[in-house]
């Protein structure tokens, strides 16, 4: 029998960027081997145990002779287990069992079982998209994977549930029936019954901030004693926000591929909400790891971060975050080269005021000024600085428990953010509020005479940087913007002011 040499294509992710990896199968005379290069992790290393029993499982087997596998581009590392069914195939086509031919301009990905069923892999989304964007004609993938693959670009896509089912496919035995056809409704909208702001009694002023906040993407930190509802506030939150347009849905789609977090179809109908625990690492949180990968500030890229309990993250962790927060990107540096992933996310944090959560209620606080100090003091002034507003979070009243008078609803509060929104939107070209430059601050939000002298004076008397100044005037330009107002006027300066500075209350009276 000859054999020959084969050539498939699959892909992989570099950070969060898609690539090419041409699998090459050679089988040739010598002492029987099955030999895998270009620069690989353990678990494709591994592949050659499940490659050969899912062979051998499907009615076929390989020669005893010596195979060589090669994973091209052989300068990048290799790892996952989405190669093992272009390896199978290769070797296949090697053997002449498959016609090489039919592989021209097809994409193929899975993990194999030991009894050739075809398992779902990570990062099948972004791999289709680029594949189409590539000239590639058809993908071939596991049917677990065959969710996801409903939001790729056009481009046929056929998934398979074993490798004997692809090895007649190929051989021109199975039909084209298993064509994925987008039958995603992307009209749905988003149920928020259970989860609507009217269901928190009390606390309109810190549902008023939230709307700030998230209509002008600003940060913000909650303070109050415990079970005040600061994380009940904090979860409902993706709920009142805009509606993703269609390139926000495909990044955060393909990040979301990444990291095998899709698991069904209505996912992708709010924005992405995560709250890690505060023991999280820094890797875990920014993204790292010896071949970096997103954390979780890019998992909840173009949605919300919620930090409860902040003092209690490490402050080594926290102090990772002064970079993404002002650039709204994580940079990593390894000796192989250079990471960038998206860490565009509107961070909620979350504290009690000191270790047992009550002060200065000195009549049921029982920590000393040193104690609160020492914890205040675990979150570092340039973090503090980055946080455009602070909020105290109250005692809900007796009188406000089971009221509906002025409790304000997601859907009353998401068409206040949803208008303030499409004003800034319209002025400054698709950019919100927080995300102005100092040029774009001094066009878009103007200030009069007596607005200036107000803020001006502000700054000497509460010693504010010239971050926290200019924070101030985007916050105030947004408050403008909910309400409907042109101009920015010393009340839209006042209340931006008083969330700047609500948490002098805690770290200057210590």
């Amino acid at each position: 029998m000859i054999y020959i040499y084969c050539c498939i294509n699959s892909g992989a992710i570099w950070g969060i960027e898609p690539y090419v990896v041409k699998v090459e199968a050679d089988i040739s005379q010598g002492m029987p081997c099955f030999n895998m290069v270009g620069l690989l992790s353990s678990e494709v290393r591994e592949a050659r145990e499940r490659v050969r029993s899912a062979i051998k499982n499907s009615g076929e087997s390989l020669p005893m002779y010596r195979v060589t596998v090669n994973l091209s581009p052989a300068d990048r590392r290799k790892e996952g287990t989405g190669y093992d069914l272009p390896i199978a195939l290769s070797l296949l086509c090697a053997m002449g069992r498959l016609d090489v031919s039919r592989f021209d301009n097809t994409l193929i990905m899975g993990e194999l079982g030991l009894d050739g069923n075809i398992n779902k892999v990570k990062g099948i989304l972004p791999i289709i998209n680029m594949a189409k964007r590539l000239g590639f004609n058809k993908c071939i993938i596991p049917k677990g994977n065959s969710n996801e693959a409903r939001y790729a670009d056009n481009i046929k896509v056929y998934t398979f549930s074993t490798l004997r089912e692809v090895i007649k496919y190929f051989n021109n035995i199975h039909n084209e029936e298993s064509t994925i056809i987008d039958n995603i409704n992307r009209e749905d909208v988003l149920d928020q019954s259970e989860n609507d702001f009217s269901d928190i009694y009390g606390q309109e002023s810190v549902k008023r901030a939230i709307m700030i906040a998230v209509s002008g993407w600003h940060n913000m930190l909650m303070i109050g004693a415990p079970g005040v509802g600061k994380s009940m506030l904090a979860y409902r939150i993706p709920y009142i926000m805009t509606e993703m347009s269609e390139e926000e849905k495909r990044e955060v789609l393909n990040i979301q591929s990444i990291c095998g977090l899709i698991v069904n179809n209505d996912y992708i109908l709010k924005r992405p909400y995560s709250a890690p625990h505060h023991t999280i690492t820094k890797a875990a949180l920014i993204g790292g790891g010896k071949e970096p990968r997103p954390g979780e500030i890019t998992i909840a890229h173009r949605g919300v971060m919620f930090l409860d309990e902040l003092p209690e993250f490490s402050p080594i962790v926290l102090d990772s975050l002064r970079q993404p927060l002002e650039e709204k990107v994580v940079k990593i540096h390894r000796m192989n080269g250079n990471y960038e992933f998206p860490a565009n996310c509107l961070i909620i944090a979350a504290m009690n005021p000191c270790k047992c959560g009550y002060y200065p209620d000195r009549n049921r606080c029982k920590c000393s000024e040193t104690d609160v100090m020492n914890y205040l003091n675990r979150i570092s002034g340039p973090i503090i600085d980055r946080i455009d507003m602070s909020v105290e979070v109250p005692r809900v009243e007796a009188v406000d428990i089971g009221s509906e008078d002025n409790n304000m609803s997601s859907k009353e509060m998401k068409e206040l953010i949803k208008n303030a929104v499409d004003r800034q939107r319209r002025r400054q070209n698709d950019r919100y509020n927080s995300q102005l430059s100092t040029d774009e601050i001094r066009r878009y939000c103007k200030l009069g005479k007596e607005e200036t002298v107000f803020m001006k004076d502000a700054y000497k008397k509460f010693g504010l940087s010239m971050r926290g100044y200019y924070k101030v005037v985007k916050i105030a330009r947004t408050i403008a913007d909910i309400e409907g107002e042109s101009i920015i006027n010393i009340n839209h300066l006042a209340e931006s002011l008083g969330y700047r500075i609500s948490d002098n209350k805690y770290y200057n009276n210590i």
